[in-house]
């Protein structure tokens, strides 16, 4: 099996963000022929401070940030290939601790996403949004559902998260597609 990883890091510093990226070159040898895998950045630069969804109330502050990439082979390969994308080490500073109020989602899909890549262009779309932290006790207070019971203390962790670096790992990989 065919693996290639192309992986470049968003980092993210919005008082919550700021991007950066890293762009390696990613060579695949297919039946005796070499072909990059050619990632182009479609997006602007992002400047402003990502909130959670519903708090937005100041000039420079989104709910949401959008990535996009236009990911292509520079050969024509005869045999369909599947783009792999996928979002991991997911921080806010330095810490995992609240990485699960970071949801990424690609091309409308969770932190991965497959397709076929065939001679062609494919775009894809990074979504970013910070959830809300909601602890069992604000949860009650506010009628909510408790599955969005998300941290044990809500303060604390916006305190712990306010105006820090959001950062994660976007990976392009390039598999063979297997068909039956």
């Amino acid at each position: 099996m065919l693996t290639i990883a192309l992986g470049f890091t968003s980092s993210a510093a919005f008082a919550y963000w700021q991007d950066v990226s890293e762009v390696g070159n990613v060579v695949i040898r297919f039946e005796g022929e070499d072909a990059n895998l050619v990632v182009d950045e479609m997006h602007d630069q992002f400047t402003g401070m990502l909130v959670p969804t519903g708090y937005v109330n100041f000039e420079g502050e989104v709910d949401e940030v959008v990535f996009e990439y236009e990911v292509s082979l520079d050969k024509t390969l005869v045999q369909t290939m599947n783009l792999v994308v996928t979002a991991t080490e997911i921080k806010i500073g330095d810490s995992e601790t609240y990485a699960q109020l970071v949801s990424i989602s690609i091309n409308n899909q969770s932190e991965t996403f497959e397709g076929e890549l065939f001679n062609s262009k494919v775009t894809v779309k990074i979504v970013v949004k910070l959830l809300e932290p909601i602890d069992e006790a604000e949860a009650i207070e506010r009628g909510l559902n408790l599955e969005l019971v998300n941290v044990e203390d809500s303060r604390q962790a916006f305190e712990d998260i306010k105006g820090q670096t959001i950062s994660f790992k976007i990976t392009f990989s390039v598999t063979p597609r297997v068909t039956e």
